[in-house]
């Protein structure tokens, strides 16, 4: 999933995880939410044994990516 939000830098996607942090001043005050979309994702993607990547977009926004196995690792019967 691709947007085409401001400029983020490395060190604020590294960031955006973390449940409750919104990004930056402009953010927080412009666009409504509490901050949990993508800690969810991420736990979701770990419950399922994926991967979450962002990637941030040289003209600004941000690159989402989940990968998911395609099938689940079984546990010894």
């Amino acid at each position: 999933v691709e947007n085409t939000g401001e400029k983020l830098t490395p060190q604020l996607v590294s960031t955006l995880v973390e449940p409750f942090l919104r990004g930056t001043e402009r953010i927080r005050t412009h666009h409504a939410g509490v901050g949990l979309g993508l800690a969810i994702v991420e736990s979701i993607t770990q419950a399922h044994d994926g991967t979450l990547t962002l990637t941030p977009r040289a003209a600004g926004g941000l690159c989402v990516t989940v990968q998911l196995p395609a099938a689940a690792p079984h546990a010894g019967r």
